[in-house]
């Protein structure tokens, strides 16, 4: 046996089994026929699914029926195709599958309990068996795992925040799970803060799990609930330019210091000023991150996790404008031409929110504004997300749509949101 070495999600999971078990833990790299010690208290083996560089699942090895469990409830927003083949490997996984796999780790504990199983198992209160997740490269990448018990039943879903970014985002989850559990939803419902505390220097939190739903097949089945939760702190209708959004969006972007890619939405946000200071638009709160793979419907509820970017004082339609581009850009469209469409179609994205077209394309120019402000804070090009590299697709776009006379040129764009006039006082 010798230690575990990959490249790409490979070298990831390295890193984050470090974490996870540090020393006096042992993470040593096993083979299909490794006859070790037993399984127990203080060794277990998980195999890698599918392999070390394509990492996207650690599994235990045994029990088998958590082994099942874990890949039954990998995904609740799978499609059905995804989940039939999920069902299948469960059910291969129940007759002894991860017996097969050949890309194996063997975890000796050392201390029994001075890990993060040891410290979930006593902050739950019972024995736990963790599945780690393996997602993509991006700057908020962090340790995702399911807690599940002995007997397969599971616990929960385990976030842990590991870096300034992340300890902050956990942190800002839990917080907004918290305030979710008692607003008065029914069309919205967020997953139960099961546990929020620190281990080693990192943030941990626990929530329930969703059961399986099924996925929206379009946008309109959401708005409602998106509606709904842009109303959970109240709603204050105000012009664009004097809102205290408005007042904080160009601050946080010189914050980021000189640099080409924030001085061109800087300047977006010039152009966007004379329809800003003409608009009245509805401010309220939004999930932050909406889109297929963070929700699922279930007898007429959205079932929606991953809160972490949860945030009040923003233009009502956020939600509904990311979704949208979020939606296109996993069915295979070009992140460019999928924002230009957007913009376009914002008029009918967000005419349930009451805005008429001049306040809709606004909207939409200023979430353009936000997301880049985001993904250039939080590193994202750095990292490898796929939608980080803002001067390739979302620069362009914002450059094209003033040359074509966006906002900044024909707007008096007003809103009527939830039947309040621009001119009402503001409501809350």
């Amino acid at each position: 046996m010798t230690p575990v070495t990959a490249e790409g999600r490979g070298r990831y999971l390295r890193e984050v089994l470090g974490i996870l078990w540090p020393a006096p833990a042992r993470v040593i790299r096993c083979g299909r026929w490794h006859h070790g010690a037993a399984d127990g208290r203080n060794a277990a083996e998980f195999v890698i699914v599918p392999s070390e560089r394509r990492a996207v699942l650690l599994l235990p090895r045994r029990p088998r029926r958590v082994a099942a469990a874990a890949l039954r409830n990998y995904k609740a927003s799978a499609t059905t195709r995804d989940r039939r083949k999920l069902d299948t490997l469960a059910l291969a996984a129940r007759f002894g599958l991860a017996d097969v796999l050949p890309h194996r780790v063997r975890i000796e504990r050392g201390t029994a309990g001075d890990d993060l199983a040891g410290y979930l198992s006593d902050a739950l209160g019972h024995d736990i068996v963790l599945c780690l997740h393996i997602g993509p490269p991006r700057a908020n990448r962090k340790p995702v795992l399911q807690a599940l018990g002995p007997d397969g039943v599971v616990a929960g879903f385990v976030k842990v925040g590991v870096d300034p970014l992340t300890r902050d985002l956990v942190r800002a989850e839990a917080a907004a799970l918290a305030f979710l559990a008692n607003a008065p939803l029914s069309k919205v419902r967020a997953p139960r803060l099961l546990w929020h505390g620190q281990w080693r220097g990192h943030e941990v939190l626990v929530q329930q799990a969703f059961p399986r739903g099924q996925r929206a097949r379009e946008l309109a089945e959401l708005t409602g609930a998106m509606a709904e939760l842009a109303a959970v702190r109240g709603m204050t209708v105000m012009p664009v330019a004097t809102s205290p959004y408005w007042r904080n969006l160009q601050p946080r972007l010189r914050a980021l210091g000189q640099r080409d890619d924030a001085a061109a939405l800087l300047r977006a946000l010039g152009h966007a000023e004379t329809a800003a200071s003409a608009t009245a638009l509805p401010f309220g709160s939004w999930h932050g991150d909406w889109a297929p793979w963070n929700m699922t419907i279930s007898e007429g509820c959205a079932l929606v996790w991953d809160w972490e970017r949860f945030e009040t004082g923003v233009p009502a339609g956020y939600d509904a404008v990311h979704y949208a581009l979020q939606q296109a850009v996993r069915g295979g469209a070009a992140a460019g031409p999928a924002a230009e469409d957007m913009l376009t179609r914002a008029p009918g994205i967000l005419a349930p929110f009451g805005l008429d077209p001049a306040a809709a394309r606004l909207v939409t120019v200023l979430y353009l504004v936000e997301i880049g402000t985001r993904y250039l804070r939080d590193g994202q090009a750095e990292a490898g997300a796929r939608l980080g590299r803002i001067d390739e697709w979302l620069l362009p776009v914002l450059a094209r749509h003033f040359q074509d006379g966006g906002p900044s040129r024909g707007g008096t764009g007003r809103a009527s949101p939830y039947g309040h006039r621009p001119g009402d006082p503001a409501k809350r």
